[in-house]
């Protein structure tokens, strides 16, 4: 079957369009047309749908979405770190997100790689700088000049691939439970101590609990990010990338839903403890959680990631692509580190001279 590249053009001019994540519409950069998502889907139903007929015939609706996919999509290979970058067809070039490499053409996507949903971007490159310089603002232990001096090497759009799994779980707790109380009678003070035995079952319905599919993006700095509005989610279409591009997962969703599972179980603990408050304490806690119904979704989520450079060392910084929630790397002064910690350890001691004089001067007065 000869393969077929399906591009978004312009109606005007015939150039490339780009989505642009200001206005959640296509732009031409070359005319200035502007056109929204439900018109350049209908202007190019047509061509698509021709372009199936006659290659696709006997293919059912699931294998002819993830054909589509592979035909549009190219893979973008790092020869420094091993990344693998998703582009549309429009994409003649781009550098690695984490290495800043100039990376290359390696060849067209399975269609086993095809997101199910998609939430696109609704921020801007100018929304990510002002965001970095908001968060640096006022932060004490940066060194001095740092804002002057950090570099910005990059702010790239990217769609980080996640898993996101719902289902029921039965969560149950076993426990022991303590009531302390205490009261005093004359000189002497008495302590009583009740046990429990403390059992909590429920079920629980979580939904969309993600994980990162991507061994190259720290964990951490995805979960800082986080939560997105998942009712931004969209059915994945390829016109989302436009001017953009997608980290091709390498975390397997048997791996992800080891990691989700934790998180789940995290959740349900916390949960059950706060069923049993009006306990002092709970000892010898003991919990499982056990999944009766459960569901994978395979989705691309807006980052922007921006690298900077500052004495010479490479830093990251990441903001959420929908909500602006912003989390980073930032280099810290030893001076001024020093300088905190001294105080810290000071002012206590200050605080008890001072009681110490004050107590003192009270029995020399008295």
């Amino acid at each position: 079957m000869d393969i077929r590249t399906v591009t978004y053009q312009c109606p005007n001019c015939n150039a490339a369009l780009e989505y642009d994540n200001s206005t959640g519409k296509f732009r031409c950069f070359y005319c200035d047309g502007v056109f929204g998502e439900s018109e350049i889907k209908n202007l190019f139903r047509d061509n698509e749908q021709m372009a199936l007929d006659e290659n696709e015939a006997e293919l059912s609706a699931e294998q002819a979405q993830a054909e589509e996919f592979a035909q549009q999509s190219a893979l973008y290979s790092c020869p420094n770190c091993g990344a693998g970058v998703i582009c549309d067809n429009l994409t003649a070039s781009t550098r690695c997100h984490f290495c800043h490499t100039p990376v290359i053409l390696s060849g067209r996507l399975s269609g086993d790689y095809k997101p199910d949903v998609i939430i696109p971007f609704s921020t801007t490159p100018e929304q990510a700088q002002s965001g970095f310089d908001k968060y640096i603002k006022g932060k004490f232990l940066l060194p001095k000049g740092f804002k002057e001096n950090a570099k910005i090497n990059s702010i790239s759009a990217l769609y980080v691939p996640y898993w996101l799994k719902s289902g029921i779980f039965n969560a149950e707790m076993s426990a022991e439970g303590k009531k302390v109380t205490s009261w005093s009678s004359g000189s002497t003070r008495y302590v009583k101590t009740k046990v429990f035995k403390v059992e909590r079952g429920m079920d629980l319905a979580f939904i969309r609990v993600p994980c990162d599919g991507s061994r190259r993006i720290d964990d951490s700095l995805m979960e800082s990010i986080e939560p997105f509005n998942y009712n931004g989610l969209k059915p994945f279409s390829m016109s989302y990338l436009s001017g953009c591009a997608a980290e091709k997962y390498d975390v397997p969703k048997q791996e992800a839903a080891l990691r989700i599972d934790e998180r789940v179980r995290q959740a349900s603990e916390q949960l059950l403890r706060d069923t049993a408050k009006e306990y002092g304490s709970l000892e010898n806690v003991r919990t499982s959680v056990a999944s009766r119904r459960q569901t994978y979704v395979y989705a691309l989520l807006p980052v922007w990631f921006l690298n900077y450079t500052y004495n010479g060392k490479d830093y990251a910084f990441a903001m959420n692509g929908q909500t602006g929630t912003m989390f980073g790397q930032l280099p810290v002064s030893g001076l001024k580190k020093f300088l905190f910690g001294f105080g810290v350890f000071l002012i206590p001691s200050v605080i008890t001279l001072l009681i110490n004089l004050l107590g003192v001067v009270i029995n020399a007065l008295s």
